[in-house]
């Protein structure tokens, strides 16, 4: 059994073997239900989540995260997914137990079943379980699309004696329901998807400038970002935005090969399908689809619509979402980097 929290939304969830369905159900209806958030729990919790984001602070490229968070996403609840100090040491049992309330209800919850169970007695497993739950109190307002409004900034985080520089670079981009989504997906993978992406083959095999670089398309349920990742030495911060921007300008003027494009094809599409061969892992995705507005049919949609973006497509995608003049860049690093940056925007230096 497990639970977690996502941008948009909780998921909990139990495994077992078939013909224990009935006692699992039972499990997760009392877990999903009847949360009692013990005090020394709630003291546990908080002290483990003060010493994870003691670690994490350490890391550059944690700070540089939240810092591109707010410059895609400005005051939405997008922007506030990390944790502070201040936020965990506030937070009380009784908070915690008002927000399972308003959350975790009936009304807007979905209940996923997979296995080796026939589908009428599922749904009387269902129903023994869950018939009687009934939701109290006003539920949250739905979360509201991130302003369309957006400005590129710069952002330098000063990291005294840092030998290397943690960059982030990314733009607001779409919702997972948009119609872009699957073109979108596949072009941000052919980018910087993987070990063969234009980006890593440029900056790590090519250049030498780092072990890894990247981009991710993030689509959730009212909005998204492109935000893409590198942590290269001091020396070489400016070469390696300028490398950014070179690629993101070729993949809107120049149309991919056909090979590439049917090599990310099948990159996309095989992980895809390897990642859901297990039951556990369909009733994942099956969820995690449901939270961002997917329906469940998109679960074996998915990978035909992959196969049928063209090369138009792409490069039509580069052009859209991957203007340098469109994005915003943060940079974690000694401010002996600065000069090196002054031709990609104006930098202000923060703590």
């Amino acid at each position: 059994v497990g639970a977690s929290a996502s941008t948009d939304g909780l998921s909990v969830s139990a495994y077992a073997v078939a013909s224990k369905a009935a006692p699992m159900l039972e499990l997760l209806a009392e877990i999903a239900r009847g949360p009692s958030f013990p005090e020394k729990e709630v003291a546990l919790a908080k002290a483990n989540a003060l010493q994870g984001l003691k670690a994490a602070e350490a890391q550059p490229g944690y700070r540089a995260e939240r810092a591109m968070l707010t410059a895609v996403y400005g005051d939405h609840p997008y922007a506030r997914t990390q944790p502070t100090e201040a936020s965990i040491n506030a937070i009380t049992r009784e908070q915690l137990k008002a927000a399972y309330v308003a959350r975790l209800r009936p009304d807007r919850a979905l209940l996923v079943i997979t296995g080796r169970i026939e589908e009428a007695r599922a749904f009387e497993l269902a129903e023994s379980a869950f018939a009687d739950w009934k939701a109290t109190g006003k539920a949250p307002k739905e979360t509201p699309p991130p302003t369309a409004k957006f400005e590129p900034t710069f952002v330098h985080l000063d990291r005294p004696g840092s030998v290397q520089s943690s960059l982030r670079i990314g733009r607001p981009a779409i919702a997972a329901t948009h119609p872009d989504y699957i073109p979108l997906r596949l072009t941000s993978t052919l980018l910087g998807g993987g070990f063969s992406s234009r980006l890593m083959q440029n900056l790590r095999e090519d250049k030498g400038y780092t072990y890894g670089a990247g981009v991710g398309l993030r689509a959730q349920a009212v909005g998204g970002g492109l935000i893409g990742s590198a942590d290269v030495r001091n020396e070489v911060t400016g070469a390696s935005v300028g490398e950014f921007e070179a690629e993101f300008k070729k993949l809107g003027s120049e149309p991919v090969s056909a090979r590439e494009l049917d090599m990310n094809k099948r990159y996309v599409a095989g992980g895809y399908l390897i990642s859901n061969q297990l039951q556990g892992a369909v009733a994942g995705t099956l969820a995690a689809n449901w939270l961002i507005g997917l329906p469940p049919e998109f679960l074996g949609e998915f990978v035909p619509k992959i196969r049928e973006v063209d090369a138009s497509q792409v490069q039509a995608m580069g052009k859209k979402y991957f203007d340098p003049a469109q994005q915003s860049i943060v940079v974690v690093g000694d401010k002996a980097v600065l000069d090196q940056l002054k031709d990609y925007g104006k930098f202000e230096t923060t703590k």
